[in-house]
């Protein structure tokens, strides 16, 4: 069988997420100098749906320095746009299964971001379209961000923290909400997040707005995680509550479930999606916020952010700001990601 990388968070336990993580920590360690040739000859097709800063440029990077070739496809105009069966237009589509197939027999690897407006903004269907990619592909499909889980970005984040902290279990954890101008953002990150924290053992809070709850799924898997390392999961609806004590603070936008369409075509609740964002303006983290945090507590965010909405530029840009070791650690996190789905003798 085929392995993919599509919600490892969700399907991966957490002994072999633990021990990956500690392979990626070692895998970057050596790095470059006894990795070369970890993907010599090796082939991945990239599909961007969505625009991409670190996903892109640190994937490209790391199959490059490892020996490998990335080549970048547009779905929307360098390719007949991938479409599942009900989405087809001539001429204009190509059904995901035979693109699948296709590219599994040239090269060894998919790799596919997309999320929000591609899908309409349907929960659930991008991840749905991943899917049915990895039905066809005799290749490995990877999970560069749906709109449910963004796997890479929680690999480089445990790494980020390990580094940081040093052991996970029993540490604290703040996942939080923050205010941005703009609703368009997946619920991926702070859901892949939770799920790779609590493998580790941390203690997470997941503060926010009721509007925001996350995933009803992805809270149950959690919680079923939490109970075999022994991690607790405590949820707050106030953002100085949920900081408290923390030894990190991931505080990043999402937008509200509760106002997407459920089924094609339905639209957004623009709306009220616009009201539950407007009436938590105030929800930024900046230096008065992070002083309830524990001492030396690190800032993360996944980035782009927002700031002076999400968080201030005080915090962004100060010793306690974690996010630029975190935005490097991707090329290190998606490194041994490939690695382990494609020659994972080099990550040992």
């Amino acid at each position: 069988m085929t392995s993919h990388w599509l919600a490892p968070d969700l399907t991966m336990s957490a002994p072999d997420y633990r021990a990956l993580l500690s392979a990626a920590l070692s895998f970057k360690r050596r790095y470059p100098l006894h990795t070369e040739g970890a993907l010599r000859d090796r082939t991945i097709y990239f599909l961007f749906y969505n625009a991409s800063l670190r996903t892109r440029s640190s994937f490209q990077t790391g199959l490059a320095r490892l020996g490998g070739n990335a080549i970048v496809l547009d779905p929307h105009t360098g390719i007949y746009t991938p479409a599942l069966a009900d989405a087809e237009i001539p001429y204009t589509t190509e059904r995901v299964a035979d693109v699948a197939r296709v590219l599994s027999s040239y090269g060894d690897a998919i790799a596919i971001r997309m999320y929000g407006a591609p899908a309409g903004w349907v929960y659930g269907a991008a991840h749905r379209h991943l899917e049915a990619f990895a039905e066809r592909s005799h290749v490995p499909v990877i999970n560069m961000e749906c709109d449910r889980f963004h796997p890479c970005q929680a690999l480089a984040d445990v790494m980020t923290l390990r580094e940081q902290l040093g052991g996970l279990a029993g540490r604290k954890l703040c996942i939080s909400w923050a205010y941005s101008g703009s609703w368009h953002k997946p619920v991926a990150v702070p859901q892949s997040l939770l799920l790779a924290a609590v493998k580790t053992g941390m203690d997470v809070t997941l503060a926010y707005p009721p509007p925001f709850a996350l995933d009803a799924q992805v809270m149950a898997a959690a919680a079923q995680f939490a109970e075999q390392t022994g991690a607790r999961i405590r949820v707050t609806h106030d953002l100085r509550d949920g900081v408290s004590d923390a030894h990190a603070v991931y505080a990043k936008s999402w937008c509200s479930l509760d106002h997407l369409p459920q089924r094609s075509g339905a639209g957004v609740d623009e709306m009220g999606m616009n009201a539950a964002f407007e009436r938590h303006r105030d929800w930024c983290v900046d230096a008065d916020i992070m002083r309830l945090a524990g001492p030396n507590a690190g800032y993360l965010h996944c980035l782009p952010v927002d700031r002076g909405q999400e968080v201030s530029d005080e915090v962004i840009e100060s010793p306690a700001s974690w996010v630029f070791q975190q935005a490097a650690n991707r090329l290190h996190a998606q490194n041994a990601v490939m690695a382990h789905l494609l020659n994972p003798g080099s990550l040992t």
